[in-house]
């Protein structure tokens, strides 16, 4: 990765929505997602994404992660599934005043369809019970597809606010 960001897309929420969908990953380059500020509606969502092939959700048992959980109120934790039906990446989030989740994530073979999708991802969020937890892994799409962004959504109830934003890393 050379380093320069151009940015594909960007979706800022105001008001409650059921998800977010940034598309734009057309080329086979490797494309960088921030989320800034996500708070669900309802307390303790978990923030969750599923690819997008030609607009749609993809939400077939096709998704494998593997996260490092560091918490303020314990020792680190692993986190793994497979074949679910989309990408775990947060735990509980709160929707209180200051709760919230920032983070960053690299998508790798998005517009390459004999390839998988695979997905790094960084986070820091305060959770439900005022928890500071910071997640780091990865996750894999196990179908060969192309696909041409992320959706976006809670675990239950909507987004109520947050900016997410894709660059296309050149």
């Amino acid at each position: 990765m050379a380093g320069k960001l151009v940015q594909v897309a960007t979706e800022t929420v105001t008001s409650a929505v059921a998800s977010v969908d940034l598309i734009g990953t057309t080329t086979d380059d490797v494309y960088m997602i921030t989320v800034n500020g996500y708070i669900p509606a309802t307390d303790a969502a978990d923030l969750r994404a599923r690819v997008l092939e030609s607009g749609s959700a993809n939400s077939t048992a096709n998704y494998d992660r593997a996260f490092l959980a560091l918490r303020s109120d314990t020792t680190f934790s692993n986190q793994s599934n497979v074949n679910e039906t989309y990408y775990d990446l947060t735990t509980a989030v709160g929707s209180s005043t200051g709760e919230q989740m920032n983070g960053i994530i690299y998508l790798y073979n998005a517009n390459k369809s004999s390839e998988f999708t695979f997905i790094t991802a960084e986070n820091v969020q305060l959770s439900h019970t005022a928890i500071l937890i910071g997640n780091q892994g990865g996750a894999v799409f196990t179908s060969a597809s192309q696909v041409n962004g992320l959706q976006f959504f809670p675990s239950t109830g909507n987004i109520e606010a947050g900016t997410f934003t894709l660059y296309k890393v050149v």
